[in-house]
C-alpha cells in the first residue's frame, strides 16, 4: 500500500493507494466518534460493486445510510444537492456524522459541496471509482455544482479527510470513461519535466490502445504533482494551481455547448490541443515544438461530435468562465514542458483559429 500526503498543516490528509485502502478508512472511522455515515454512491458503482462495498463497510461500527446518485452533469445541481440535504435532515445527521463519496468526479464534487456546507462543514472521504477522479478530481478540495449552464459556478474549497484508491473499480469502466480519464493524464504530462512527460506519454498510448499499462506509476505521477501543487497553492491565490487548468477554459465551453454529452476528459483532450495551437499562434512555442507535441500524442482521437459545435458559441461560453477577470478570457498556455503560462490573454480571432485547427484533427 502506498500513501501520498497532501500537506496543508491542520488540514493535511493522505491519499491511500492499494487493495486495503478502504479497510484502512473503515478502521479510521471506527476509531473516531462518528455518529452516522452517509454513502453517496454512483448508481453504476452500486450496480457493479455493491457486494464488494457491502462486505467492506459491514465492519463499520456506526449507523450507515446509502444515497444512490445518478452522476450526470445535469444532476450536479443545487436541486440535487437540496435532495441530499433533505435526506440528511430527515435522518438527523449531525456534526459528528461523515459523508463518504463513492463514484467519479461528479459524485465527488456534489458530495464535497454538501459536506462543506452542511452545518458549516462535516467530515467527508473520497473513494474515486473512475480513472479521471483517481488521477485528478478526488484530490485538491474543489467542490461544486453547475448553475445556469455554467460549469462549477457555485462551490467551495473543502478538503476531504482522506482519499482511498483501489483499482478494482476500473474493471467495470466503459472505454469512454477510460478515455475521459486519459484526458486529465494528458494534462499532467506537460506540467513538470521530460521524464514525467515520457512516462505518461508511454502509458497513455497503452491506455488508448487498450493495452495493460503501469497503473501504479501513472497515478502516482499524477497525484504527486497534484498534491505538491495543492500543498503550495490550495485556493489558487499565488497562481501555481492555475496550471492545473491547462486546456480547461476551452474544455468547459465544449462541455456546455455539447449540452454535457461530451465527457469532461474528452473535452479536456480537445482543449489541450486548442491550447497548444493557441500557444503557437501567440508565439509561446515554435511550429517545430508544436509538431513535436502533436506527433507524440497522435494516438489521441478528438471526439467527432466537436466538429458540429459552433465556434462562435464556444467563444461566448468561454467569456462566462469563472476564471476570467475584467471581461477578459484568462487562458493557460505553454512555453515548454514544465513551463506553463497562466492568465494569458489572446485576441478572439486567434482563439477561434485554434478551435478550427483542433477541429481539423477530427
Amino acid at each position: 500500500m502506498k500513501t501520498i500526503k497532501v500537506n496543508l498543516n491542520e488540514r493535511s490528509y493522505p491519499i491511500i493507494i492499494g487493495e486495503n485502502s478502504i479497510n484502512q478508512l473503515v478502521g479510521e472511522i471506527n476509531s473516531s466518534a462518528v455518529s452516522k455515515c452517509l454513502f453517496i454512491i454512483d448508481h453504476n458503482v452500486e450496480k457493479f460493486h455493491s457486494k464488494c462495498l457491502r462486505n467492506i463497510f459491514a465492519n463499520l461500527n456506526c449507523k450507515s445510510f446509502k444515497y444512490i446518485f445518478t452522476a450526470t452533469e445535469r444532476n450536479k445541481s443545487l436541486y440535487q444537492a437540496n435532495k441530499i440535504f433533505n435526506f440528511l435532515s430527515i435522518n438527523y445527521f449531525d456534526r459528528s456524522s461523515v459523508i463518504i463519496s463513492i463514484g467519479g468526479g461528479i459524485t465527488g464534487d456534489i458530495s464535497g459541496f454538501v459536506a462543506s456546507t452542511l452545518m458549516r462543514g462535516i467530515k467527508y472521504y473520497q473513494i474515486p471509482t473512475t480513472l479521471l477522479s483517481i488521477v485528478d478530481s478526488s484530490v485538491g478540495g474543489k467542490t461544486g455544482v453547475n448553475f445556469e449552464k455554467r460549469k462549477n459556478l457555485i462551490g467551495t474549497f473543502y478538503q476531504p479527510n482522506a482519499v482511498c484508491i483501489n483499482k478494482v473499480f476500473l474493471e467495470s469502466l466503459p472505454k469512454k470513461e477510460v478515455i475521459s480519464g486519459a484526458g486529465e493524464i494528458l494534462k499532467y504530462a506537460f506540467l513538470t519535466d521530460i521524464k514525467n512527460y515520457n512516462l505518461l506519454k508511454n502509458n497513455l498510448k497503452k491506455i488508448i490502445q487498450n493495452k495493460e499499462f503501469n497503473f501504479e506509476k501513472t497515478i502516482q505521477s499524477c497525484l504527486r504533482i497534484k498534491a505538491n501543487i495543492v500543498s503550495q497553492d490550495e485556493k489558487e491565490i499565488t497562481g501555481l494551481r492555475k496550471i492545473l487548468n491547462f486546456g480547461h477554459s476551452f474544455a468547459h465551453a465544449f462541455e456546455t455547448q455539447s449540452n454535457y454529452k461530451l465527457k469532461h476528459g474528452e473535452a479536456v483532450i480537445a482543449g489541450i490541443f486548442c491550447a497548444l495551437f493557441l500557444s503557437e499562434n501567440t508565439g509561446y512555442i515554435s511550429h517545430k515544438k508544436l509538431n513535436g507535441f502533436l506527433n507524440d500524442f497522435n494516438f489521441f482521437k478528438v471526439n467527432k461530435s466537436l466538429s458540429k459545435l459552433n465556434s462562435e458559441l464556444i467563444y461566448k461560453s468561454m467569456l462566462t468562465d469563472k476564471k476570467n477577470l475584467s471581461g477578459k478570457i484568462k487562458l493557460v498556455l505553454i512555453e515548454d514542458i514544465g513551463n506553463i503560462i497562466v492568465d494569458a490573454t489572446s485576441e478572439k480571432s486567434a482563439i477561434l483559429k485554434s478551435i478550427s485547427r483542433m477541429k481539423a484533427l477530427i
